[in-house]
């Protein structure tokens, strides 16, 4: 089995430590995509060098539950630059899945993969898209699977820690880890 697996919420390398590097230790091919949050997380130069196993994701700027929706095309290409600045790949998911035709135009035009609920999101739009991973109703329709959950527990959502398909048992059935190259269209 091939699997692109991707964390949210990234926002303290202690995270990285106490969750993904014991699983590194077990499963020495695991890559993992964490979506961070820029303006709490900081730059990530040199968390890249130490962890290269790990993509440094863009998850909003300061992860507010609509901060993409009140974005402007020149505020999103704004915070995709200065995140792209403090070394973050250029892959984007809005915090909650929420965003509109101003985030997607910015990804286009800045050439950042969008990783989206579902296609169905992006009919409204007209216009050329910016490269795309689909989000949970499509992952099964790929020739991977994804493995998906949030770095932290928090009250509704689930957690690396308490995720099936994060045992380190599970992850040692995977024949090969995707990065977002590997899987965005």
């Amino acid at each position: 089995m091939k699997a692109f697996i991707d964390l949210d919420d990234l926002w303290h390398p202690d995270q990285i430590e106490k969750h993904l590097v014991p699983i590194k230790a077990e499963v020495p091919d695991f890559k993992v995509c964490c979506y961070a949050i820029p303006n709490k997380l900081g730059p990530v130069h040199d968390l890249s060098a130490k962890y290269p196993w790990v993509t440094f994701a863009m998850h909003g700027f300061e992860h507010t539950p609509f901060e993409c929706r009140a974005w402007t095309q020149e505020d999103a290409e704004r915070y995709i630059d200065k995140a792209l600045g403090m070394g973050y790949a250029a892959v984007f998911k809005p915090p909650n899945w929420i965003f509109d035709e101003e985030l997607v135009r910015a990804c286009e035009v800045k050439k950042i993969v969008l990783h989206h609920h579902e296609s169905e999101d992006l009919k409204r739009f007209k216009g050329p898209l910016p490269r795309l991973y689909p989000g949970p109703k499509e992952w099964r329709i790929n020739d991977h699977v994804n493995f998906h959950s949030h770095i932290t527990r928090n009250p509704v959502t689930d957690s690396v820690e308490d995720h099936p398909a994060f045992r380190v048992e599970r992850l040692k059935t995977v024949e090969k880890f995707l990065t977002v190259e590997d899987v965005a269209i």
